[in-house]
């Protein structure tokens, strides 16, 4: 077994401790600050944590790192892998010398964690997940250990120098992808913003989302499902940086070993 396949199986390993451990689910990018003038240097770091609050914070992982782009308005898409940074914190120091919208964009390979019945229906609960429940107890596999692969794409919006353009919403064709239908770069406290959520490019509705905001340190932790084109709607009560999550799960029918497989999906952004 290469080096490679070692240090990949220890990831999957470590994971499925801490995630067993603390029940922290979710991943996203957070940039230092998300409105700054043109020519700043703003770190990027990678957090782990439950209710938006960072537990753990990633180092740039070389075999979990599938891509890690900056996009902005008419420009090539800027690479933002350096191995000379790998298991290295921030995961990116970004000098943003272009005024405009700036869109980062991670995603995240394969892992697994394995989990008894009566957790893994905990997690499904929390997740809106409430149907695959149901066809569990409804099948006698309530109490079965579940082997669940996943994988995650991330994003953050960031406003430089003042101007805006419609970077925002631009498309990137993950596998589950969250877009926003109005910059909310430029929304204000008590704004309304709808976002679009895609799986394999086609609206996903009826499924449950959550923004989160933080304001210093009070967590607004916010639900709502998607309509029947796959759009959901927030009011961003707060400035402050906000996220809007969401995770898909269904059976995995071409891995052996592998009982469930989900998509999570995450965009920050900072509201004035």
């Amino acid at each position: 077994m290469n080096n490679r396949v070692l240090k990949k199986l220890h990831w999957c390993v470590v994971l499925l401790c801490i995630q067993t451990a603390l029940n922290a689910h979710d991943y996203w990018m957070s940039p230092l600050k998300y409105h700054v003038e043109a020519g700043a240097e703003v770190p990027v770091r990678l957090f782990v944590g439950d209710h938006f609050n960072p537990e753990i914070e990633r180092p740039l992982q070389e075999d979990m790192t599938v891509e890690f782009v900056l996009h902005r308005r008419s420009a090539k898409p800027v690479n933002l892998v350096d191995p000379t940074n790998y298991d290295k914190k921030p995961v990116a120091g970004l000098n943003l010398k272009h005024s405009g919208v700036h869109l980062l964009s991670m995603q995240r390979d394969w892992a697994v964690i394995e989990m008894t019945g009566p957790k893994f229906h905990q997690y499904l609960e929390h997740e809106g997940l409430t149907k695959v429940v149901e066809q569990r107890k409804k099948a006698g596999e309530a109490e079965q250990t579940a082997t669940e692969r996943y994988r995650r794409y991330l994003k953050s919006l960031l406003a430089v120098g003042g101007k805006t353009d419609d970077t925002w919403k631009k498309q990137l064709g993950h596998k589950l992808e969250i877009i926003p239908l109005s910059n909310p770069l430029v929304a204000k406290p008590g704004d309304k913003v709808a976002f679009k959520i895609l799986l394999d490019g086609k609206a996903l509705t009826n499924v449950q989302t959550a923004a989160m905001g933080r304001d210093g340190e009070k967590v607004t932790d916010v639900h709502a499902k998607t309509n029947d084109k796959g759009v959901v709607t927030y009011q961003f009560g707060h400035s402050g940086e906000w996220v809007v999550r969401l995770v898909h799960l269904r059976k995995c029918k071409d891995k052996e070993g592998i009982d469930y497989e989900s998509f999570w999906s995450a965009i920050t952004f900072g509201i004035k």
